[in-house]
Formats: structure tokens, sequence, C-alpha cells
């Protein structure tokens, strides 16, 4: 059974100690990160927040400074892969329309993974009655998923329905259901605004009609939920909690000591770095022992790079050591 672990965006998703507490209740260890660098909590929160430090429960990611939410990202996976086997599941949690991103740097670093997307408020209509649902609302209603499906529909219409008897047999050609239910959903789509009454003809408003159509429903390693309790009590619902929590500690403390060194250098990471750590990563026990050896691969692996101050940097944020005879890789950052 692989282990879990969660990773935490607190940009625009502070939690509370409570919560934080419900999750480490469940995963041996919770990485924690935010591009803007800050982390409030109050003050009689900070003792027990600092213990979880300590014993390494709590894992705070270092985040440089970066004009591109991409560079910031490549960052994390590099922390990442120096410090979770290579069988790790992650959840991320995130509030951040950007996280999906992240999503596809993990997971094309061969790191399985999972994203809990925060929903943010949706930007105010000119009118309220005139919002489209919240995607987790659509997700949960069977109705509203067909109101959505036949927007998909409306998309590819040459012509619409301009009466209601007419929209009423289009809904029942189209989704193949009853007249009575589509009936129902006539007033459905009345009610959402989609469709405008005018004495006998109808008309779609092409503004709503256009948000329900960039509603992605269909993201298969990404969930949607309304706020960080609905994630939390998803995470639990998923995961067993953790019961040996002593070694798990253990484990971890020594995790805490090891990315303490390790991260003192990680501001410079570049992305030639993080696709090094993944190729090295998946030799395995075949890795060069010699130096020259793993110069000479490292050049066949990247012909335009600099593979002299690549080696150096290498060995100077800590991802290999050179102990005269041979070459050492950090065990933190190429788990076997």
């Amino acid at each position: 059974m692989s282990d879990k672990a969660v990773l935490l965006d607190l940009e625009n998703n502070q939690p509370t100690l409570s919560l934080l507490r419900e999750i480490v209740q469940h995963y041996p260890v919770i990485y924690v990160f935010n591009s803007t660098g800050k982390f409030e909590f109050a003050l009689d929160d900070l003792t027990e927040f600092a213990a979880w430090i300590s014993s390494g429960q709590v894992v705070i990611l270092e985040v440089g400074k970066a004009e591109y939410k991409e560079y910031q990202y490549a960052m994390l996976v590099g922390q990442l892969m120096a410090l979770l086997d290579p069988d790790t599941h992650v959840e991320i949690i995130s509030a951040m329309d950007s996280s999906p991103i992240l999503l596809e740097l993990l997971q094309s670093s061969e790191i399985s993974a999972h994203l809990i997307q925060i929903e943010t408020p949706q930007p105010t209509q000119a009118s309220n009655s005139m919002r489209v649902p919240s995607l987790t609302r659509i997700q949960q209603q069977p109705k509203l998923q067909l109101v959505k499906q036949y927007c998909e529909a409306l998309a590819k219409m040459s012509g619409k329905p301009n009466t209601l008897e007419k929209l009423k047999n289009s809904l029942g050609n189209v989704l193949k259901i009853a007249p009575e239910k589509a009936q129902h959903l006539v007033g459905m789509l009345i009610n959402l605004k989609l469709v405008k009454q005018d004495r006998e003809h109808i008309y779609f408003r092409k503004k709503v009609l256009k948000q329900w159509l960039q509603l992605n429903t269909d993201t298969p390693d990404a969930a949607k939920v309304a706020n960080l309790d609905a994630a939390c009590a998803r995470l639990e619902h998923e995961t067993p909690l953790v019961q040996d929590r002593e070694n798990a500690v253990q484990t971890q403390d020594s995790i805490h000591t090891i990315q303490q060194e390790l991260f003192k250098n990680f501001a410079t990471i570049d992305p030639v770095q993080v696709e090094v750590a993944r190729r090295l990563r998946q030799l395995k026990d075949n890795k060069p022992k010699d130096i020259y050896e793993l110069r000479d691969l490292l050049e066949q692996m990247f012909p335009k790079a600099d593979i002299r101050m690549l080696l150096k940097e290498l060995i100077e944020k800590g991802y290999i050591y050179w102990n005269g005879h041979e070459v050492v890789y950090s065990h933190e950052m190429f788990l076997n």
C-alpha cells in the first residue's frame, strides 16, 4: 500500500488550527507552502503549530519569488522529489486557479497526485439572479447536470428552439427523457435565466449560456469542493487514521532535518535540475557511481547544457555527494 501525503497551498486558503489538526490525524506529514511567503496564525495557535513543525508532522516548503507560477511550482516539485518515496500519493489542496499546473508537473515527474481544488467565489454578475450555480452544486444535483448537458448540445445546434413547445421536444430528444421531466426542465431553464420568454417566443441568453459552457465538470484527477472544511472531510473519508504515530513522527523528523539542509540553496533551482532529478530517479539502483560516468550520462541526456556547472550545482544543493571515490546520491532526493 502506497504512502499518502497532503500538499496544502495556503494562498487564499488559510486553514484554522482545528482543521490542520484533523488532517494531521489522518496523514503522517503535511507539506505546506504559500507563494506570498506568509503564514498567519493566531498567537494562541503558534505553540501547537510550532510543535508540528519540530516533529516533522508539518513541513514548510520554500517557494522563491518568481514572475510565473510555473517556476514556483517547479521548485515545489523538486523539493517533493527529494522528500517523497517513489510510491507516495500526494493530495493537493489549493484554492488557486493555477493549481492544475502543479498537478501536471507532479504527474510528469512520476509522482502520483490528485487535486482537491477549493472553489473561489465567482465574479458578481450584473444581477445576482443571473449567477450560474457553483460547480459543486451542479455535480451534486442530477437535474443541473442535465441542464449542463443540454447547454453542451445547444452549442452545437444550427437552429435552436424558439417556442416553449419546441424547447420541450428538444429537451426530450437530446436528453432522452420523458415529457413530464422535459417540462420540468423547461421551467428550470427559465428560472436559471438561460431562457427568456417573450410572449409566444423564447430566446437563449448568450452570456449565461457561455458561462454554463465554460464550466468544466470532467477533470479526471481533480475534484472541486466549496471550502477547506469540505476538503478536510474528503480527506477523512478517503484515508484511515495514522496508526503508528510514533514511527511516523520519527520518520518525518529525519526528513525535516534533511530538508533544512537541502532547502538552503533551493531558491536558484531551474527546470533542468528538476529534469535531472526525475531521470536519475528513474534509474533507481543503476545510477552511475563514478563521477565521470555520471558526467558522460548527463552529457548524453542534456547535450546543450553546461554539464560542469550542472554537476557543481547538484553537489552544492546536496543532491549528490562526491566522497573522493564514488558518487553518493541523496537518499532524500532519490529514494529507491
